[in-house]
């Protein structure tokens, strides 16, 4: 048995499960997947150095790097039943591989879902996740938004960037949004979905996700943003790294919204104007030099 061999038959081989829509036990060239209804398929690379620093825990490497990938799923009202997992390490080891393991199997329990096959090769640090989620009655895009929708977050801005600065600073006494990022539940995106004209997750900054809204709906957006919105300043517009959910929905459905998503803030409106202006609470514009994150200027 060589290392690549013996790494996924102890490791990685346990944390897979057998499924009526993942009948096939991982070993073949292929996994299969047996559904009836639309799949939806999303791909995350998650690169050290770049996504997660070096000396992150391979439990959070995992779970992050999952995480990250189901959250595409989420923002078009679907969840992950299953999905991919590649990884390219230099030196793996047995410590490395059982820290990583246990992040795997704690997401999957954690959100009822199934790893069903992948590849393991030596190089660079680099996990890549490809989830698939079966479509609920609708399919949430970025084009659906509203002139007049409200525009809501599923929680706090910047909870993402105030982990990552605990974790700089060895603050590690509990698991945080960067390092664990707490995803919505599956029966409530299921609820939302019949209600949510256009959502994006935020990954890469709240402006920069709007305006990737914004320019598929050909609409724009008025800002009005509160202290109680975010966690630090109003940098956390464009920080990133939240993976929360930015979403826009008829007015009418505030009551709704607020029962399944009770940490929600609404922050603005959609307008017919092709532009986003951002005020704070006092009616005051915010000017920013940079919308979001951007990998290749890091």
């Amino acid at each position: 048995m060589n290392k690549e061999e013996y790494f996924l038959e102890k490791y990685i081989k346990p944390c897979t499960e057998v499924s009526e829509l993942f009948p096939q036990e991982i070993g073949d060239d292929c996994a299969v997947i047996r559904s009836s209804s639309d799949l939806l398929v999303s791909t995350d690379s998650s690169v050290e150095g770049v996504h997660f620093p070096a000396n992150l825990n391979p439990y959070y490497i995992a779970y992050r790097s999952i995480a990250i990938a189901a959250s595409d799923l989420i923002a078009m009202g679907s969840y992950p039943d299953g999905y991919l997992l590649s990884i390219t390490h230099p030196e793996p080891s047995d410590k490395w591989f059982d820290d990583f393991s246990k992040g795997i199997c704690g997401f999957n329990k954690e959100h009822e879902t199934k790893l069903v096959g992948g590849d393991l090769s030596k190089g660079e640090l680099n996990i890549c996740v490809t989830v698939f989620g079966r479509a609920k009655q609708n399919i949430i895009t970025r084009s659906g938004a509203k002139e007049h929708d409200d525009i809501y977050i599923s929680n706090k801005l910047g909870l993402g960037a105030a982990g990552h600065k605990s974790f700089l600073k060895d603050d590690l006494s509990m698991p945080n949004q960067y390092m664990k990022p707490r995803l919505i539940k599956k029966e409530v995106i299921h609820e939302l979905n019949a209600i949510i004209n256009a959502a994006i997750d935020v990954s890469d900054g709240l402006l920069l996700d709007l305006k990737r809204i914004c320019k598929l709906s050909q609409k724009g957006a008025e800002l009005s943003v509160s202290e109680q919105a975010i966690c630090n300043d109003y940098e956390d517009l464009v920080a990133g790294d939240d993976y929360l959910l930015l979403f826009t929905a008829n007015e009418k459905n505030r009551e709704q919204i607020t029962a399944l998503l009770p940490d929600n803030k609404i922050i603005g409106k959609i307008t017919s104007e092709k532009n986003l202006q951002v005020n704070d609470s006092n009616g005051k514009e915010i000017n920013f030099d940079d919308f979001g994150w951007d990998s290749f200027k890091t």
